[in-house]
Parts: structure tokens; sequence; C-alpha cells
């Protein structure tokens, strides 16, 4: 059943990936190896990756990059 966590109907904000870092941090990994998102997915990842980002920021405000964090192109 893994193979459908990304494909819920809903992406879970921003706030939900604050609260669950593992989780943020294993679904921008997954974003990353998707070639091809529809727009929830994109949305949960962009969720996802801020979490991950405002983790970095909060840590540490004069880092400049995060090995976590999703490059969009």
């Amino acid at each position: 059943m893994a193979f459908l966590a990304g494909c819920a109907d809903e992406a879970k904000t921003s706030d939900y990936y604050k609260a669950h870092l593992d989780e943020a941090k294993a679904r921008v990994a997954e974003c990353k190896k998707m070639e091809k998102m529809n727009e929830t997915q994109q949305r949960d990842c962009s969720n996802a990756n801020e979490a991950v980002l405002f983790q970095r920021d909060k840590n540490n405000k004069f880092y400049q990059s995060s090995p976590e964090a999703f490059e969009w192109k």
C-alpha cells in the first residue's frame, strides 16, 4: 500500500508536515524522484518542502541550503 501514499485526494498542509518533519523529509525525497506530478501532488510536495525549509530556517537562519530541500526547476 505504500505506493498509494502520494496519491491522496488532498495534499497535506505545511503545518501538518511541520509537526511531522520526518514524514516531510520522506515526502520530499519521493518528490525528487517523480518525473510528473498532478496538481495535488505538486501542492503536497511544496508543503512538505516548505516544512523542511522552515525547520532549516528555525534551526539556523544563516544556513544557505538544505540537502533535504527540493530544488524546483
